[in-house]
């Protein structure tokens, strides 16, 4: 479809990735179907942002030539892992599906179906994170932008429904990640004929290959599972990405949801926290809701920038009137930043400051200790629910927030009451609350 540039953003000084339309598709027949698909990824991709999809940040048009602007990912393609990799055992291939399924989930219920689920469109990142990409021949459910019989995805990943032009939903994406997950546990696709005529027969009369005879390691009740979501009925798979997880999950309940909260990860978070012992303590002396206040009044003035400011000084200013005067650097207008000021003054005033008096000195041993306890206490599937909900309302910031108040987790309910507060609007606060089981 496109091709994608690594690039840099000097407004915000980041990153990205940017990818245009090939001219040749744009200029040919058909050029002004494809460039409407392009402009619905956009609108479809960016409407919320989710832990597991390539985030968009940004959409423009330069000289006819539209390009998209993406949050940039590190990492592998999956079809690249497993070319190297031959097979992935069952623990690592269940994890790596579970987070493509919550992507999933999260799409289909704003009315997204992919088209196009196939391991190049799924990156790895190094602590096996998942970010699914590419939504460039989404299909909004809702639209009536439609082209009759028209073939879009890649064969080998899609469901028979999809190869004969027939109508597709939600089921049709779940079928290409059984595809996936059965060629993650063997190295092999399950439906493998000479020509799509061939495997459409395979897929109606046989069904998939058996996975246990090509890897014994698959269990039984993992088999089944595949099966299921590889079936020629759509009526016959699971009902959504929610049912097809969960049974993912009982098949192998030894499996961790969330592989970034394991192994070296965890190494990881504790060095970082541990360097940085005091900031934590610094940003502590200052309560959530006090916290929330300035990044309201700073937000005024320097708009969605405020919370990455607020985030970086908290953690050097000691009282409320220092840290306003440290933000206030960020107020380029003179009047506007004697009118923050003023705020920070009459806060100040009001005794609004440290709502406890941290230690002398905290060892990275103390922290340690109580990160471990943050990071073992909770159940990972439930801070992988968390995220993606409070992402609905917040953005990608919400996984910051997250592991910043995981070291001073207490119990879950909590734990949702602090992050609710990062939520502006009362009827979504409280969906978030309830839904955790913390109002």
């Amino acid at each position: 479809m496109g091709e994608v540039y690594r690039a840099h953003d000097p407004a915000i000084d980041r990153l990205v990735a940017i990818k245009i339309v090939r001219p040749e598709l744009v200029g040919g027949s058909g050029g002004e179907q494809l460039l409407e698909r392009f402009r619905r990824e956009a609108r479809a991709a960016g409407r919320r942002f989710h832990p597991n999809i390539v985030a968009i940040w940004d959409f423009g048009d330069d000289h006819g030539m539209p390009f998209l602007v993406m949050e940039l990912v590190e990492g592998q393609s999956l079809d690249r892992v497993i070319k190297s990799s031959g097979t992935l055992p069952p623990g690592r291939s269940v994890a790596i599906i579970t987070q493509v399924l919550n992507a999933l989930g999260f799409a289909h219920e704003i009315g997204i179906v992919h088209r196009d689920i196939k391991p190049s469109n799924i990156m790895i990142l190094a602590d096996d994170r998942v970010k699914v990409a590419d939504f460039g021949i989404a299909r909004l459910e809702a639209s009536e932008f439609t082209i009759v019989g028209d073939l879009l995805g890649t064969p080998a990943y899609m469901a028979p429904e999809q190869l004969s032009g027939g109508p597709i939903d939600h089921r049709t994406d779940l079928f290409a990640a059984g595809v996936i997950l059965f060629e993650m546990l063997t190295g092999v696709k399950p439906f493998r004929g000479k020509s799509i005529t061939e495997i459409m027969s395979f897929m109606e009369k046989r069904g998939p290959e058996d996975i246990r005879a090509l890897n014994p390691a698959v269990p039984e009740a993992l088999k089944r599972v595949i099966d299921k979501s590889l079936a020629f009925d759509p009526a016959q798979r699971y009902a959504d990405a929610t049912a097809f997880s969960k049974a993912v999950a009982e098949a192998l309940p030894a499996v961790p949801s969330q592989p970034r909260l394991q192994g070296a990860a965890i190494s990881e978070t504790k060095t970082r926290v541990a360097d940085a012992a005091q900031n934590t303590i610094s940003e502590a002396a200052f309560s959530a809701e006090l916290l929330q206040e300035i990044e309201r009044d700073l937000a005024t003035f320097i708009g969605p920038m405020a919370s990455i400011a607020l985030r970086r000084t908290a953690r050097q200013s000691s009282d409320v009137l220092a840290l306003y005067e440290a933000l206030s650097t960020q107020v380029a207008d003179p009047k506007c930043r004697a009118e923050f000021l003023a705020k920070g003054r009459q806060r100040a005033a009001a005794g609004l400051g440290r709502t406890r008096a941290p230690p002398l000195q905290a060892s990275a041993k103390s922290v340690e200790q109580r990160l471990d306890y943050s990071v073992r206490s909770p159940n990972p599937a439930s801070i992988v629910a968390i995220e993606s909900d409070l992402t609905r309302y917040i953005g990608p910031i919400a996984r910051i927030l997250i592991q910043r108040e995981l070291q001073r987790f207490e119990s879950v309910a909590k734990l949702c009451l602090v992050l609710a507060t990062h939520i502006p609007d009362e009827r979504e606060r409280t969906a978030f609350l309830n839904a955790h089981g913390a109002e």
